[in-house]
C-alpha cells in the first residue's frame, strides 16, 4: 500500500528520515529505461514508435537516450499508441515525474477510459474533443 501523503510529509521533516525519501524517489527507474522496456515488450521499434506517437526524430532519440524527458502529452500518445495498459500508462508517467492519470480530472478520465477501452490515439483524440478538452496535440498554456 502506498504511503499517504501526510505520511510523506511528515517523513521530510526529518534530516534523515527525507534524506532517505529523496534518494528512493532518486531510484525511481528513468524514464528512457522504462520507455525502451515497453518498446521492446510490444515489439516496436524506436522509428515505429516515433511514427506511432508522432514524436520528432531528434526529440525522440533524446528522449530514448535520456537526454530529455518527454511531457505528459507525448507520454499519453505513446501509451495509446502501444495499446498500454493504464498500470504500464502510470509506471511510464512516474518515471518521467509527470504526474499519474486522476479520474477525477475530466481530461484524465477520458484518457483513462481510452486506454481500458484499447481506443487508437485517434480515437481517443477524437473523444477529447467531443468533450471538449484539449487535445494530445495541443500545447498547454
Amino acid at each position: 500500500m502506498p504511503e499517504t501523503t501526510s505520511g510523506l510529509f511528515r517523513r521530510l521533516q526529518g534530516k534523515e528520515s527525507g534524506k532517505k525519501v529523496l534518494l528512493e524517489t532518486q531510484a525511481a527507474p528513468a524514464c528512457a529505461q522504462v520507455l525502451r522496456d515497453l518498446l521492446n515488450q510490444v515489439g516496436l521499434s524506436a522509428s515505429a514508435w516515433l511514427i506511432a506517437a508522432d514524436v520528432s526524430k531528434s526529440y525522440g532519440y533524446q528522449i530514448l537516450r535520456g537526454e530529455r524527458l518527454p511531457g505528459r502529452d507525448i507520454l499519453l500518445r505513446t501509451a495509446l499508441s502501444l495499446q498500454l495498459s493504464l498500470k504500464e500508462t502510470q509506471r511510464l508517467l512516474t518515471a518521467a515525474n509527470c504526474g499519474t492519470l486522476y479520474p477525477r480530472v475530466r481530461r484524465d478520465a477520458a484518457v483513462i477510459f481510452a486506454l481500458n477501452q484499447k481506443m487508437s490515439l485517434l480515437e481517443a483524440e477524437e473523444l477529447l474533443a467531443s468533450l471538449p478538452e484539449r487535445g494530445l496535440y495541443a500545447r498547454e498554456g
